[in-house]
């Protein structure tokens, strides 16, 4: 994922999450928000009761690797992605399902719905 479609900034995640549109998985909690840059922007929270640097590292690198794949690059959303304690680092397709079909919700996936 390219720098410039990373939200890095505290206020810019606070706008997204107070202003944007909240969607909860099982995994994930999900906020969006329309920008005026014509590309999307993720941001990505992972608590530090999750486990300690090395592991939410992980957790961000798996992240940003489904990202890669399945956001649609076309569309400007800001999304902030804010990972909930019970997720899973070993089951990786798992969370790729369950990111993935918060996505669609969005409509920010790269996956063509007929």
């Amino acid at each position: 994922m390219k720098v410039k479609n990373r939200i890095k900034k505290g206020t810019e995640f606070q706008k997204v999450i107070s202003d944007g549109t909240e969607i909860r998985g099982a995994n994930y909690k999900l906020y969006f928000l329309s920008n005026n840059y014509g590309y999307p922007r993720v941001g990505i929270s992972v608590p530090t009761k999750i486990g300690h640097a090395v592991v939410r590292n992980k957790i961000k690198r798996q992240i940003r690797a489904i990202i890669a794949q399945e956001l649609n690059f076309d569309l400007s959303n800001d999304l902030v992605i804010i990972v909930k304690r019970n997720y899973d680092t070993s089951k990786f397709n798992e969370m790729k399902d369950s990111l993935t079909d918060l996505l669609k919700k969005v409509g920010n996936t790269s996956e063509k719905i007929a």
